[in-house]
């Protein structure tokens, strides 16, 4: 149930990620357009020819005035129109990458959650024990790993190696197809994504699952003759979890600014590959809009995990 002081919250938060995403693409937009080079030196336009498309697009004018009409038109829904693509509308394909984005940083996240707090549990559970060393010292392998390397050693196997070593019966697609790909196609990135981060949960879900299982409510759970599992999932499982949702944060975070590496590995048509290419190709508009979409993001995500706190602790109260 939401309170009138979890209401207040909630709306300082946004008047707060709203700042922030003023002052992230007003810092993006001085930054790409201060840069060497345009969007239409690849055209090999010169002189007055170069003068009369800057004209078009108003990028004669004065910076702060630039900015201001991009502002404007952002707070309408309108991104402004693509300089490698003449004329096209940012807004839809900003949304249509952000689907595919989603899709991949979700699954991810289901998978770091999942075998993060799966690890964690059973190496507390089986402490110094072969589970516990085998668990924990995938975890650090994990966390340590970037996850362009993962990512480059995944290909490698699945799609070059097995692929010769069973003759094709068993093989991982090299190439990304259609806009959301197949199920197939988006195991492999999504394993190697959540991966990388699940490693961090593991750690952090055993250490908070050893100090609440030394306490005497636990003991008593069990004194009173309840099942192991029980006493697991239900009493000693949601009151380990508070440190897990703390660093939720900063695992979307990495999974966010992962995605950039690992959708341009793949070839996957999601924001980190159109943010990449525009940034290549110098077209302004598209960074200044993909990097916002990211700060949006991430604020978006760090306001749902400080609410989720409300919903695993009740005594945590805004």
């Amino acid at each position: 149930m939401l309170t009138r002081g979890t209401l207040i919250y909630i709306a300082q938060r946004l008047a707060l990620i709203v700042f922030t995403l003023i002052a992230v693409s007003f810092l993006v937009f001085i930054t790409v357009h201060s840069l060497p080079g345009s969007a239409f030196e690849s055209e090999r336009v010169h002189g007055k020819a170069l003068q009369l498309v800057l004209h078009q697009y108003g990028l004669d004018r004065p910076i702060l005035v630039q900015y201001w009409s991009f502002l404007t038109s952002a707070i309408h829904g309108n991104l402004g129109v693509s300089f490698q693509i003449r004329g096209l509308p940012i807004t839809p394909l900003v949304m249509r990458e952000l689907s595919v984005s989603a899709e991949l940083g979700g699954t991810a996240l289901l998978i770091t959650i999942g075998i993060g707090t799966t690890f964690g549990v059973l190496a507390a559970m089986r402490q110094n024990s072969w589970v516990d060393y085998t668990l924990t010292s995938i975890a650090v392998v994990g966390y340590s790993v970037p996850s362009f390397v993962l990512a480059g050693l995944g290909v490698l196997i699945f799609s070059y190696w097995l692929p010769n070593v069973t003759n094709g019966v068993i093989s991982y697609p090299a190439i990304w197809t259609g806009t959301y790909g197949t199920l197939v196609e988006l195991s492999l990135p999504a394993v190697i994504l959540g991966f990388y981060t699940s490693g961090q949960v593991t750690r952090i879900t055993r250490a908070a699952m050893l100090e609440v299982l030394q306490q005497d409510y636990i003991r008593t759970a069990r004194a009173k003759g309840l099942k192991s599992r029980v006493v697991t999932v239900r009493h000693a499982l949601r009151n380990a979890l508070i440190p897990v949702i703390s660093i939720l944060g900063p695992l979307v975070i990495s999974i966010i600014t992962g995605s950039v590496i690992i959708e341009n590995i793949f070839g996957i048509p999601g924001l980190g590959k159109e943010f990449v290419e525009s940034i290549l190709g110098a077209d302004y508009n598209v960074t200044v809009a993909v990097f916002t979409v990211y700060a949006l993001l991430i604020g978006i995500a760090n306001l749902v995990v400080d609410l989720l706190y409300t919903v695993v602790d009740p005594r945590i109260r805004y």
